[in-house]
């Protein structure tokens, strides 16, 4: 997280780190925008960053995108009498001025914005539901008491039974001491005659009393912390760690940089995205979608430079290149087209890019006279019915007739319901510059060139992830500060707006919560959106108990991508302060990543649950062994060492073995995990329950009946492959160690070895080895466990407290642990135990009904 952080802070830095022109002392100076004070007069030209809160000094027909801060797409005029404050975090983008900063840092609109996204972040579903399960697996510190109290009142109870002593005797005479002779696993050591024949002694342990006995206590004792430290799920922690880290490692080659590892998982339990219109549904680039030129309709098929009559491609180049300021650009961090200027201008300019004409030289050598400005009451530079005559595909000039005047007049209409900005462009020749009006544009004789439809179109991507989102149950709402039409239709080409229903935001804030939150089910486009109606959408939604993901670029998004479950701010348009409030940045600005980072969430989820599988069951298994054992006077089958390599097992190597599987494409056909659904659910106990009885069955069976059922056919230097019983306390051949005791553990933990591969499918998939070759990581540390296990079986007998086991009780062992593929097999055919997780939720005072996390108090938005 430290690294995706460092990342974020360096793509941070390289937005904020821009040099501006100020003037100090009446000298003008280069700086860099984050040593701007207060007092300095900075100049601004076209394409210029704001870098602080200024007062306007002078001004050439100055205006500026506030969208960053209030959502509002049109740009804002600016003078020095009417609106002369120019705020930190806009963009020029038209005309140039001078203004007087009154306000840096913390000071300025985008400083108190930052100081208000406090670093508190709500609890995420997941980390909810870890808090609960530990809370609730308390099992461990209970089965250790237990162990350790059982194994006390055996010792005491052993102490007063008598038993057979081996005399100790040193030169021919019996010492105070005799050492014990149970040890050694001579039959009739209950019996005091064969004992006393044999010429041993006949004491309890009380009579027989040595300090040395103490340490028995103390072997007790480490058994009870080891079963605490084996059966408390200290490994989940890890799990989830390494699940989130490698996940975001590898999210960022998808497009999705990670500032907070609980978003990735959260991902993938959300049930409802509200995502901005511009810039992640569609391009950001506004572009010619449609329109009519040379007396045809383009149908939305734009024409190409060969398909063009010579005088119209020179009508078209003039026409767009002489009548705006636009220009086009690059993106430095991704080298897209980039309008520097007004948008539909710069539109406009693309059309002539993309039929291969010089706009720049066309404007370069023109000379111009005058300039009519676009008058803002009349909504156009001249009437549309002045236009007289129209240029044929030919390149000629023709007399306008009127019905070609109400096809195009219907074509406008029909591009206008579609949501595209209209513009028509005509021309005129005068005989000389000086019969110009100086206030009005020529109005009578002009000639007909083209009518461009212009919108940001939909990017390609979209409408295919928009359905996969459906598909995955997942609600998706567009929330735009558009008017309802054009949202409406960007929403309908995005596949979003089906069925549902469409609100404006003034509409929708209108209403009490109460009825806000009973028409949110069906609303899918929000309209004329202010900030504070993103926010409250998504209070509203987590008050419903959904999983909110919200997307935004603006400064003013802020609040909503901080109240959030996931906030998602956009790498390339997005503003510093919405980067800082979100969780995620998609660094390509694309609804198709927002998508992965989904699928990438659900296989965190899934893998946590894999992990929890696994570790439950040796936890259920490993803590009923060792306590039973204890009780039945057997003391712990399993060893310190060997539990401590268990547990080695099924955290550390486990965790990473499960926690790197790679996602599916088959996670998207499910439903969410929503924020209520158990972590551990019916298909995983149904799955625990069964390996657990299994694996306790062939553990319990050893333990009682291992001695007289199993036969050491190990080499041995007195008895070389013969084989011989156990003794009754399990000793077989080698005396240094428990031979009984040996196969359980081995078995046990080659049970676990299998039970893993099992543990890689959550729910009734019958092939657990799909995609396991595609996983190098699990393949290496299962051969690496089978390695170890062999070893400390055969070869490090005295650090494992083990003995080694011949041949058949190795394949005894194996086809112990294999026994669990094919059990895994059946137990898919079998029902899920909701029974169980109904009953835990019932006992953790849950339900259905269970009320859902009420949003963050305090979270608002700045008044600007």
């Amino acid at each position: 997280e430290s690294s995706k952080e460092k990342q974020f802070r360096v793509l941070q830095d390289k937005q904020q780190d821009s040099a501006v022109t100020v003037r100090r002392n009446g000298i003008e100076v280069r700086i860099q925008s984050v040593d701007v004070m207060v007092g300095d007069v900075v100049l601004l030209d076209l394409g210029s960053k704001v870098p602080a809160d200024g007062l306007l000094v002078h001004g050439n027909d100055l205006k500026v995108d506030e969208s960053s801060l209030t959502g509002e797409a049109d740009s804002v005029s600016k003078t020095i009498e009417h609106d002369p404050f120019v705020l930190s975090g806009c963009t020029v983008v038209e005309g140039d001025c001078s203004m007087l900063v009154t306000a840096v840092g913390e000071d300025s609109v985008w400083g108190k914005i930052m100081v208000e996204l406090d670093d508190e972040r709500d609890e995420t579903p997941l980390q909810g539901k870890l808090t609960m399960l530990r809370g609730h697996w308390a099992g461990g510190d209970d089965g250790g008491a237990v162990c350790f109290l059982a194994q006390i009142a055996v010792w005491f109870v052993n102490n007063g039974r008598k038993t057979c002593f081996l005399a100790d005797t040193v030169g021919g005479k019996l010492v105070p001491t005799p050492v014990e002779d149970c040890r050694l696993g001579y039959p009739g050591l209950d019996d005091e005659k064969k004992c006393l024949e044999q010429g041993r002694v006949w004491l309890s342990h009380y009579e027989n009393f040595s300090l040395v006995r103490l340490q028995d206590i103390v072997g007790f004792f480490i058994d009870s912390v080891t079963i605490i430290v084996v059966a408390v799920p200290e490994g989940l922690p890890l799990a989830v760690t390494i699940a989130l880290a490698y996940s975001v490692k590898k999210m960022q080659a998808d497009q999705n940089l990670v500032r907070v590892m609980a978003a990735c998982e959260t991902m993938g339990g959300v049930t409802s995205i509200c995502s901005d219109k511009t810039g992640t549904l569609t391009e950001n680039l506004m572009t010619v979608v449609d329109g009519f030129l040379g007396g045809q309709a383009f149908d939305g098929v734009m024409p190409k430079a060969d398909q063009l009559a010579e005088s119209v491609k020179r009508a078209l180049v003039d026409g767009i290149a002489l009548n705006s300021k636009a220009c086009i650009g690059a993106d430095a961090g991704t080298g897209r087209p980039e309008i520097i200027g007004n948008r539909t201008e710069g539109a406009l300019v693309l059309l002539l890019r993309g039929i291969g004409a010089d706009w720049r030289a066309c404007r370069d050598a023109a000379t111009v006279h005058k300039v009519y400005a676009f008058n803002s009451v009349r909504k156009t530079m001249a009437s549309p019915r002045a236009v007289l005559n129209y240029m044929n595909a030919r390149g000629e000039v023709e007399r306008f007739p009127e019905e070609l005047r109400k096809r195009v007049l219907q074509y406008i209409t029909k591009m206008a319901s579609r949501a595209l900005r209209t513009i028509t462009m005509a021309s005129i020749d005068l005989p000389s510059p000086e019969k110009l009006s100086p206030d009005a544009p020529p109005s009578e004789g002009l000639t007909l060139i083209g009518v461009f439809g212009i919108q940001d179109p939909v990017r390609k991507e979209v409408p295919a992830a928009v359905r996969r989102c459906q598909k995955a149950g997942i609600t998706v709402r567009m929330v735009t500060g558009d008017n309802v039409i054009t949202a409406k239709s960007i929403a309908r080409e995005a596949g979003i707006f089906t069925s549902g229903k469409a609100m404006e935001g003034g509409e929708f804030r209108a209403l009490d919560p109460q009825a806000q939150r009973r028409v949110l089910p069906g609303v899918q486009v929000l309209a004329r959106a202010s900030p504070l109606d993103k926010l409250v959408l998504v209070q509203r939604l987590k008050e419903m108990g959904e999983v909110v993901a919200v997307t935004g670029d603006g400064t003013n998004d802020a609040p909503a991508l901080k109240e959030a479950d996931v906030g998602l701010s956009m790498g390339i348009a997005g503003t510093a302060v919405a980067q800082e409030a979100s969780d995620m940045v998609i660094l390509d600005d694309n609804f198709s990543s927002i998508v992965k980072s989904v699928m990438w969430g659900r296989s965190v989820y899934d893998n946590i649950r894999k992990f929890l599988q696994f570790q439950l069951t040796v936890n259920v298994v490993a803590l009923t062994v060792c306590t039973l054992g204890a009780i039945l006077g057997f003391g712990t089958p399993l060893k310190p060492v060997q539990l401590l390599w268990v547990n080695l097992i099924m955290d550390t190597l486990g965790a990473l073995a499960l926690a790197t599987e790679a996602p599916t494409a088959d996670l998207l056909d499910r439903e969410p995990y929503g924020r209520h659904e158990a972590l551990v659910n019916g298909h995983m106990w149904r799955n625990i329950l069964f390996q657990s009885v299994y694996q306790l069955a062939v553990q319990v069976f050893l333990l009682i009946q291992g001695s007289e059922f199993l036969t050491d056919c190990t080499w041995n230097h007195k008895t070389g492959n013969a084989c011989v019983p156990l003794k009754p306390n399990g000793q077989g051949k080698n005396l240094e160690g428990n031979y009984r005791d040996t196969v359980i553990y081995n078995a046990f933990v080659w049970c676990q070895i299998f039970n893993e591969i099992n543990a890689r499918k959550l729910y009734n998939e019958k092939n657990v080895f799909k995609g396991l070759l595609t996983n190098s990581i699990f393949i290496t540390i299962i051969l690496v466990s089978c390695v170890v296990q062999f070893f400390s079986v055969q070869y490090w007998c005295e650090v494992f407290k083990t003995t080694p086991l011949d041949v058949d009780d190795w394949c005894f062992c194996l086809c112990i642990g294999a026994f669990s593929l094919f059990l895994g097999l059946f137990q898919r055919f079998l029902p899920p135990a909701n029974w169980l997780v109904d009953w835990i939720d019932r006992a953790q005072g849950r339900d259905d009904g269970a009320v859902a996390p009420q949003p963050s108090a305090g979270r608002g938005v700045h008044d600007l």
